[in-house]
């Protein structure tokens, strides 16, 4: 019984500090996969200095990604 109810407050523990990480939108290192994705998250267009931006997103090089 000590066993489950500690194996219960480690799992409440692993919710609680995955509730405190920071939001995707402000972590620098978020990647899209493609146009979709960003899209999808609200995002688009992606400019060069915005986390998340790609060369590989950006079609035409303008420093705009997904504008379309």
């Amino acid at each position: 019984a000590d066993e489950q109810a500690r194996k219960q407050q480690e799992d409440q523990q692993k919710v609680q500090q995955a509730q405190t990480q920071p939001a995707a939108g402000n972590n620098s290192n978020v990647t899209y996969k493609n146009c979709t994705e960003v899209k999808n998250a609200g995002k688009a267009p992606l400019y060069r200095d915005q986390p998340g931006y790609s060369s590989k997103l950006d079609r035409d090089g303008d420093g705009v990604a997904c504008e379309k």
